[in-house]
C-alpha cells in the first residue's frame, strides 16, 4: 500500500460515522460543542485513489488540503461557525491549525465584506481571553479566493498564561511593612444588603425558574417591558419566549453561542420563538466592564454587516448601569434595575417586533415611566430580592395597565395589532395618547414658535440669535406630538390664505387662530429673531 492510499483511508474513516470530529473537539466547552454535535460538517472533496504515481501525488495533495467544511450561507451562520472554529483555537497548542471552508459564503467575500468581518474581529479580540494573544485567525486562500478561515496557535503548554516573571527592578519595593495604624474598621464601607447564596446554581432548571420569576414580576407585572406577557409569552404579535442557559466562561466560546441564538432566532417561526433570553451565569458575573465592552462588539456589526434589519439586543447585568448621562444615585438609581438581572443575559430580539412596539410607544416614553416605577419600590427592596433571588417582597406590586396609558396602548396594540384612531394624536398621526397633546391648546399658541423651537432643538440652534449651538436635543414625546399638530395647523392656514387671499377677507371673516399666523409672519422685523433663525434652518437643511 502507498502512503497516498494509506492517508487516503486514514482520513476516510471519520465519514463512516457520518460526522468529522474536529481537531480539539473533545476539550471543547461542553455547551458549545454540544451546539456543534447538531451541526452538518464535512471533508472537503477527496480524489479517488488511482494506481498512477501522477494520480497518487494528487491524491495525497488534495488530502494535505481536507478541511472541514461548514454550509453557511448567510453572514449571522458564517460568523457562528468563525466563532467555533476561534473558540476551538483556545485548546490547541503551538504549532497546530485548523481550516474551515465555506463554499456557500464565497461570492460574499469580497473586499469590503471581508474588511468589515475584520474590523467586527479587532474589536473583539480587546475582551477575548486568547484570540488575538495566543491565537490567529488568518483567511484560506486558494486560486487567489479567499475559500475559508485558518486557526493557529502559538500556545505554550508548558507556561501558564497567567503567570508573569519580570527582571529584577533595585526599585521596586517587596517588602511588606505597611503601617495599618488608625485604620478604624468602621470608617470601611459596608454592604447592608444580604450576601448572595447560592450564587450560581449547578442546576439548570434552577437558574431558568428564577429567571422566570425575575421576569414575570420585574419585567411583565412592574410594566418595565410593555410588550411582555409573563414570563412565557412576549412580542407582537405575542409568541414563545426561548429560555437558554450557557455555562461558558471564555469570551471565545461565548461569541460562537451567541451567534448560534441568533440563527435560532432567524431560522424559527415567530410563532414558535418570539424572543430569545440567553441566560450566561459564568460569564462575567462580577466584571461588568468587561461584559459592558462584550455587548458593544455585539452591537457594533448589526449595522455594519447589515444584520439590523434581521434582530435587535438587550443586554442584563447584576450590576448594570445606564450610561445616559442622568443622575443615577439616590432615588434615581432604581432606573437602573429595568436592566439588572439576576445573571448576565442577552436578549435576542426580532427587529420586525421591535420596529412595531416603537411605532406603538416611543423608547423614551418606556424609559421615563419604567424610571417612575422603579423609583416607587426603591433600591433597598430592588436590590434585596435581587440578591435573593426572591421577589416575595413584591408580590403586591403590580402595576395597572389600564391606568399607565402608555401600557394600556401597548397591551391593545399587543392583542389587535394595530393602534386605534381614538389613541392617536390626530388621524394622520402614528403618536399614540400617551402623548397627545390638546389641539385647542396648540390653535392658542404661537404656532409659528412651536415649530422653530422644535427645530432649533433638533438642529442645535439657538433661538433668538440665528448661531449654531453645539449640542442637539431629541424631542420628548409630547414635544413631538405638540409639533407635529402646529406643523399640520399651520399649513392648513397658510393653504387657506394662499387660495383666499387675506384682502379679500373681511376683517370680522378672520379667525383668531389664522389672524395669529398672520402676525407672525408679516413683521418679520420684529427683532425676535426668527427670520434669521428660519433662514438658518433652511440653510442647515440645504447643506
Amino acid at each position: 500500500m502507498t502512503k497516498a492510499t494509506l492517508l487516503m483511508a486514514i482520513s476516510l474513516l471519520p465519514l463512516m460515522s457520518g460526522f468529522t470530529t474536529p481537531k480539539n473537539f473533545d476539550k471543547t466547552s461542553p455547551d458549545l460543542a454540544n451546539a456543534m454535535e447538531s451541526r452538518n460538517y464535512a471533508l472537503f472533496s477527496v480524489a479517488p485513489a488511482s494506481e498512477s504515481s501522477q494520480d497518487q501525488e494528487g491524491a495525497a495533495e488534495d488530502i494535505e488540503d481536507s478541511h472541514l467544511v461548514d454550509n453557511a450561507n448567510s453572514t449571522s451562520k458564517f460568523l457562528r461557525g468563525l466563532w467555533e472554529l476561534i473558540a476551538r483555537g483556545n485548546n490547541m497548542v503551538r504549532g497546530e491549525s485548523e481550516t474551515v471552508l465555506f463554499p456557500d459564503m464565497e461570492s460574499q467575500f469580497t473586499s469590503r465584506y471581508l474588511n468589515l468581518v475584520t474590523a467586527h474581529l479587532d474589536g473583539c479580540k480587546d475582551v477575548t481571553d486568547n484570540f488575538g494573544v495566543t491565537t490567529s485567525l488568518q483567511p484560506y486562500i486558494k486560486d487567489k479566493r479567499v475559500k475559508g478561515f485558518t486557526v493557529k496557535s502559538f500556545r505554550n503548554p508548558d507556561k501558564d498564561p497567567d503567570s508573569y516573571e519580570f527582571d529584577y527592578d533595585p526599585f521596586w519595593d517587596d517588602g511588606d511593612d505597611w503601617n495599618y495604624e488608625g485604620v478604624d474598621d468602621e470608617d470601611m464601607p459596608t454592604d447592608k444588603y444580604p450576601e448572595i447564596v447560592d450564587k450560581i446554581p449547578d442546576d439548570d432548571d434552577k437558574i431558568i425558574t428564577i429567571s422566570k420569576a425575575w421576569v414575570e414580576k420585574i419585567c411583565s407585572d412592574m410594566g418595565i417591558c410593555p410588550f411582555s406577557k409573563g414570563a412565557e409569552e412576549a412580542g407582537l404579535p405575542i409568541g414563545p419566549v426561548y429560555y437558554c442557559i450557557d455555562r461558558s466562561t471564555s469570551l471565545e466560546d461565548m461569541y460562537a453561542r451567541y451567534w448560534a441564538e441568533v440563527v435560532r432566532v432567524e431560522e424559527q417561526d415567530q410563532s414558535e420563538l418570539s424572543t430569545t433570553l440567553l441566560v450566561a451565569p459564568e460569564f462575567c458575573m462580577d466584571q461588568i466592564e468587561i461584559f459592558e465592552q462584550f455587548s458593544t462588539t455585539l452591537t457594533q456589526p448589526l449595522s455594519a454587516l447589515d444584520l439590523e434589519a434581521s434582530i435587535q439586543l438587550v443586554f442584563f447585568h447584576p450590576n448594570w448601569s445606564f450610561r445616559d448621562g442622568s443622575a443615577r444615585e439616590g432615588i434615581g438609581a432604581a432606573a437602573n434595575y429595568a436592566r439588572r438581572s439576576p445573571w448576565p443575559m442577552i436578549n435576542i430580539l426580532r427587529t420586525s417586533q421591535v420596529r412595531a412596539a416603537q411605532k406603538g410607544i416611543p423608547t423614551g416614553l418606556v424609559y421615563k415611566q419604567n424610571e417612575k416605577t422603579l423609583s416607587g419600590v426603591g433600591v433597598d427592596t430592588l436590590e434585596t430580592c435581587l440578591r435573593l433571588r426572591d421577589w416575595e417582597a413584591m408580590k403586591d406590586v403590580k402595576v395597572n395597565r389600564k391606568e399607565i396609558e402608555a401600557l394600556r396602548v401597548a397591551r391593545d396594540f399587543q392583542n389587535t395589532g394595530t393602534i386605534k384612531v381614538d389613541d392617536a394624536s390626530f388621524a394622520n398621526d402614528a403618536t399614540p395618547a400617551a402623548n397627545k397633546v390638546d389641539g385647542r391648546q396648540i390653535e392658542q399658541g404661537d404656532l409659528v414658535n412651536v415649530v422653530l423651537e422644535a427645530l432649533s432643538k433638533r438642529l442645535g440652534l439657538e433661538t433668538g440669535s440665528g448661531g449654531v449651538g453645539s449640542t442637539t436635543y431629541a424631542l420628548s414625546g409630547p414635544e413631538t406630538s405638540a409639533a407635529i399638530m402646529a406643523t399640520d395647523f399651520l399649513l392648513k392656514e397658510l393653504n387657506r390664505v394662499a387660495d383666499d387671499g387675506p384682502e379679500e377677507k373681511s376683517p370680522n371673516a378672520t379667525t383668531e387662530s389664522h389672524q395669529a399666523i398672520v402676525d407672525d409672519f408679516e413683521d418679520p422685523a420684529s427683532g425676535d429673531g426668527r427670520e434669521d433663525l428660519v433662514g438658518e434652518v433652511v440653510l442647515n437643511q440645504t447643506e
